[in-house]
């Protein structure tokens, strides 16, 4: 479901600019991304049970450019939204980085695959610092692809660079900390182990 979700608002717009058979795709395409974004946001709510702040800043300049491209019919704003997007994670990445004390893509991963991996906290850093810096040299590359090549390419370069580029850091960091996931059999003490801690809790509360 969460997957889904990541990527609604891309695959909407990429489907409408192609689908739509409009002289001009792109405005029916940015229409379906702002819908997309509003479900994608309120889908998170109620899958996750908050929403979360990042979200609610992508959504929201999501809109204002959506709005500056319907508005004065100009699709260089939609173009700059992306590359803002990326950056916007790129800074949050390395805030969490160098300020909290978990790096986030750590938390991501634990959180997702409900595994504890102990890997040092140099392959953690190293793994979630590579993701600021694709992700900020993405933001770059979509720029330069959308002054220098045709609409529908960079429609094209946004849905399936943003995948490959996805698909290329999720590879690279499960290369990183394959080494340091849990086995079946010490995973399975691990439950164990829980599930005796708390019945033992049980007990003493009763």
């Amino acid at each position: 479901m969460k997957l889904f979700l990541d990527y609604l608002p891309l695959v909407v717009f990429v489907g409408i600019y192609f689908l739509s058979g409009a002289e001009n795709p792109m405005y029916p395409a940015v229409q379906g991304l702002m819908v997309a974004s509003v479900i994608q946001t309120v889908g998170y709510r109620l899958f996750a049970g908050k929403f979360e702040k990042m979200h609610i800043w992508i959504l929201v300049i999501t809109l204002a450019f959506g709005s500056l491209t319907l508005v004065l019919r100009n699709a260089e704003f939609i173009q700059w939204k992306a590359s803002i997007v990326v950056w916007i994670f790129t800074l949050f990445f390395l805030f969490r980085q160098y300020i909290s004390k978990k790096p986030f893509v750590q938390e991501l991963f634990e959180k997702g695959m409900e595994i504890k991996i102990d890997a040092p906290k140099n392959v953690w850093n190293k793994v979630n610092l590579s993701w600021p810096i694709v992700y900020g040299l993405f933001g770059f590359i979509n720029l330069y692809v959308a002054y220098n090549f045709s609409e529908a390419f960079w429609v094209n370069f946004k849905l399936f660079g943003m995948m490959a580029m996805s698909i290329a850091l999720l590879i690279y960091t499960i290369a990183l900390l394959f080494p340091y996931f849990p086995d079946e059999e010490e995973e399975g003490e691990n439950l164990e182990s829980s599930n005796n801690s708390q019945e033992q809790t049980i007990e003493k509360e009763s």
